[in-house]
């Protein structure tokens, strides 16, 4: 190679041969800084993909089990009136106007729902503030109730009311139920209770599991 460049001046060569080595090495260097960029790049975007996708699956896990504890909220509420209204008018009947316990009610169930607005139709959230109308009414009567006939009256019409909306003309197959070994299901997943408001607790039921 040397005897192929004699031609050139012997003061030159030396610069030319250093120059030839310098763009080789700046062209090599380039090349391997490329590969090296585009590998750090991908490792990045795979870091942030990987990153982007456990955040997703965080806050779909996070708004599931919000949703999860709305539903529960709500479900509880439902439930624990009906219960206490067939228990209380079963024992009403016994003559016993003493066992009058607050209705409890979750003080975020108006937030609850709407957080659940998503998963119910207009018709089926209507069905769940009808329900929620009974039982405040009946969560500020029995925590007012003083023991006299008139508190009596008023909060075992509340507990007739409630029970009516869900069974509407079934109202006296409530009272076959043995209070003391039924469950919640079983107080809603039947044939006595009407459709809508079966089909709204079934659903409530299906986003807590």
């Amino acid at each position: 190679m040397l005897e192929s460049l004699s031609f050139i001046p012997a003061n030159l060569l030396n610069p030319i041969i250093s120059s030839v080595s310098i763009i080789i090495g700046a062209i090599l260097g380039g090349i391997f800084s490329w590969l090296i960029n585009k590998s750090s790049t991908g490792r990045t975007i795979e870091t942030q993909s990987k990153a982007e996708k456990a955040n997703r699956e965080y806050l779909n896990q996070n708004n599931a089990l919000r949703l999860s504890q709305y539903a529960t909220i709500i479900q509880l509420d439902i439930c624990t009136t009906l219960f206490q209204s067939i228990r209380m008018l079963i024992e009403f009947d016994a003559e016993n106007k003493t066992g009058v316990y607050p209705i409890p009610m979750n003080s975020n169930y108006a937030g609850a729902i709407v957080a659940l607005a998503k998963e119910f139709s207009l018709k089926e959230m209507s069905y769940i503030y009808q329900l929620y109308g009974i039982i405040e009414k009946l969560n500020n009567d029995t925590k007012g109730y003083h023991y006299d006939e008139k508190h009596y009256l008023l909060i075992k019409e509340d507990y007739i009311m409630f029970i009516k909306k869900l069974y509407g003309d079934n109202f006296s197959y409530a009272f076959n139920f043995d209070i003391d070994i039924v469950t919640y299901e079983n107080l809603y997943n039947n044939d006595i209770i009407k459709s809508g408001y079966k089909n709204v607790l079934i659903k409530l039921e299906n986003i807590t599991n």
